[in-house]
């Protein structure tokens, strides 16, 4: 698995847009046409696909070779019915501006071979599995069907390790961070699915008959934008009564939690686990906790919100955790004062500024070699999380919330923010970029961490300590105007909540 992977990602131009993979004009027609016209433009343009879409240019459906056996020879349908009576219908869609990567991932994700690529929302050309084949057909693929064929924890534990070498490498090659957090999130994503299945064969006799139940997904992975030091937070919720079920999903959950554990995601150290009383709910009780934690924030309720808040459904009937998304987002613009407690607590913590000084820094680096502390003159670290994403993440998540955006990704929330006229394209952009440059910095100082882990014991050191004596002038500016770029994020908070 190692060595295919390692193949198709020296292939690999990681810094391509989707845009640029698009080798010609895409092959559509209208929902009337026949199936016979379609065939002959199909043919004649020697394409696999056919797009549908309206008079306006809208996307409406596909049709692929892969169809064709299914809904059109066996079926004995003429070919005088019309394309939209067989096309595959909800398809999906990527920005011309998305990288390589970004396609790789939803096509593995969404189990597709064909994303139609839109420019400004128009439709400009079609990209295939054939387009990605000289770096997508087994990368991805290949660690994706090795985690999802796994039959045993210590087999998934070996995935686990090919995540974090892929991560290290894909980092190396200059791969976008948000796009590789996403990567990381879904590689993740499979090994938790399979650790509940393999859980659940093994616990079915002991648990008997279980109503409808969700895995859902917190913190950085509800985000997706799991990073490679992470630990667990995730909850149960489940359509039944509470009292009479919660010791059974308990139950589960402890061996889940357990063999994630051993997969390589650590136990929570503050209990944020589906196996605790607090985390594993009917959505009856979720309900309930969500409403008291509007009506009285309290402190201890500001802080069970915004570990909750980023929550996601990962495995099982995950309408469940839909439900609740819609439910949340339908009640919260009601509770104003609840908003403003997230708003202030969010305002305890601030991206740190650095300073991008050269003579300060030179300084600072020659006293340092002569074992002088002189943090006060430029910093020798930067804790990535604390001082840098974490205080974005809870920004972007009270704005978000303030107007009722479902999406959990920081990234897809400051996106978002345009739609709702919160925030103007180019400001969204500039934050998402430096969001962007933060998530790098901090993924560097991980996996600088982990390499060291591999031959030493780290002790107590913090995975997100990232050593600023290693980085360069440029990189030293480019990460303090990030950091500045993103610190106005608070004042914006500030005027919208607290004046």
């Amino acid at each position: 698995m190692s060595d295919a992977l390692q193949q198709d990602l020296t292939e690999l131009a990681l810094d391509k847009r989707v845009g640029q993979l698009i080798r010609k004009g895409p092959l559509s027609c209208l929902p009337a046409t026949s199936l016979k016209q379609a065939f002959e433009a199909m043919d004649a343009a020697k394409a696999g696909s056919m797009l549908v879409c309206d008079a306006s240019g809208a996307v409406q459906g596909i049709l692929t070779r892969y169809d064709l056996i299914s809904r059109v020879i066996l079926p004995q349908l003429p070919l005088s019915t019309p394309i939209q009576q067989v096309m595959s219908t909800g398809v999906k869609t990527i920005d011309a501006d998305s990288g390589a990567l970004e396609a790789m991932l939803m096509m593995a994700r969404h189990r597709v071979r064909h994303l139609p690529v839109l420019q400004h929302g128009l439709l400009v050309g079609l990209i295939s599995e054939g387009d990605l084949v000289s770096f997508q057909r087994s990368s991805l693929r290949i660690l994706s069907a090795s985690i999802e064929q796994a039959e045993s924890l210590g087999a998934l534990k070996l995935c686990s390790q090919e995540v974090l070498r892929l991560a290290r490498r894909l980092l190396g090659q200059g791969v976008a961070a948000t796009s590789l957090a996403r990567l990381v999130s879904h590689l993740n994503d499979g090994l938790t699915r399979r650790v509940i299945q393999l859980t659940e064969a093994q616990m079915k006799d002991q648990l008997g008959p279980m109503p409808p139940w969700a895995w859902l997904a917190l913190g950085s992975e509800g985000r997706e934008e799991q990073t490679v030091a992470t630990d667990q937070d995730n909850a149960i919720i489940f359509e039944a009564d509470g009292p009479a079920f919660r010791s059974r999903f308990m139950k589960l959950a402890a061996a889940i939690n357990q063999g994630l554990a051993d997969v390589g995601f650590p136990l929570c150290k503050g209990g944020v686990m589906a196996m605790n009383e607090k985390w594993c709910k009917s959505a009856a009780e979720w309900r309930d906790s969500l409403s008291a934690w509007m009506r009285s924030p309290q402190p201890e309720a500001v802080l069970d919100a915004n570990i909750f808040l980023d929550f996601r459904g990962l495995y099982g009937e995950v309408q469940l955790a839909d439900a609740l998304r819609q439910w949340l987002s339908d009640q919260v613009e009601g509770h104003q004062l609840f908003l403003r407690s997230l708003a202030q607590d969010a305002m305890h913590d601030g991206v740190e500024s650095l300073t991008c000084n050269s003579v300060r820094v030179s300084l600072a680096r020659a006293l340092r070699k002569r074992g002088y502390r002189v943090d006060w003159l430029a910093p020798a670290q930067l804790e990535m999380k604390r001082g840098g994403t974490a205080p974005v993440v809870c920004f972007a998540r009270v704005l978000a919330l303030a107007k009722g955006i479902s999406q959990t990704s920081t990234d897809e929330r400051l996106k978002a923010l345009v739609e709702k006229q919160s925030m103007s394209a180019s400001e969204s952009q500039q934050m998402r970029d430096a969001f962007n440059v933060l998530q790098r910095y901090r993924l560097r100082a991980q996996l600088e961490y982990a390499s060291r882990a591999e031959s030493q014991d780290p002790g107590e050191a913090s995975p997100n300590i990232l050593d600023l004596d290693q980085l360069n002038s440029h990189e030293v500016e480019r990460l303090s105007e990030a950091l500045s770029q993103l610190g106005s994020l608070r004042a914006r908070l500030e005027m919208d909540f607290l004046r």
